[in-house]
């Protein structure tokens, strides 16, 4: 299977689970937030771990752990609430700097434009946004400035 096709599966199949998990095991309200704001961010990741796996020759330790440590963060926000940076502020930024697929891409985009419009329209000013898009910034400025750098 070509690694473009093997994204958008596995971009597919993250989205389908998460979707499944919303439909499952929440009603109402809560289910459609986990639809419309979780949903598009598996889906990204899950094509972000593609790219990353099918250009894993390329990549260093510096860059795994830079990815590893924005992934422990993302995932912390829902589970501890913590830290107070928006973890799909972080993860779209990270993964448009980072990500180099057209389909990685277009996935961030559109978290963006989802996380945007949640954090400033629907939710009046999430004070978790500016943090969150500033720690995806350096995220993903120190990822790209890591070529061929091993961790010490």
């Amino acid at each position: 299977m070509k690694p473009p096709a093997a994204a958008l599966i596995c971009s597919l199949v993250a989205g389908l689970v998460v979707a499944g998990y919303s439909t499952l095991f929440h009603e109402g309200a809560a289910a459609s937030y986990r639809l419309y704001y979780y949903t598009p961010a598996a889906m990204a990741a899950g094509s972000l771990v593609m790219e990353r796996i099918g250009r894993r020759q390329e990549s260093n330790g510096v860059r795994w752990l830079i990815d590893a440590a924005v992934t422990v963060l993302c995932l912390s926000r829902p589970i501890w609430g913590w830290p107070p940076a928006s973890g799909h502020a972080l993860f779209f930024v990270h993964a448009l700097l980072t990500g180099s697929s057209r389909l990685t891409r277009i996935l961030a985009i559109l978290l963006g434009v989802i996380t945007l419009y949640a954090k400033i329209w629907l939710w009046h000013g999430d004070p978790t946004l500016l943090p969150g898009l500033g720690c995806g910034l350096i995220s993903g400025v120190l990822w790209r400035k890591t070529v061929g750098k091993q961790p010490t």
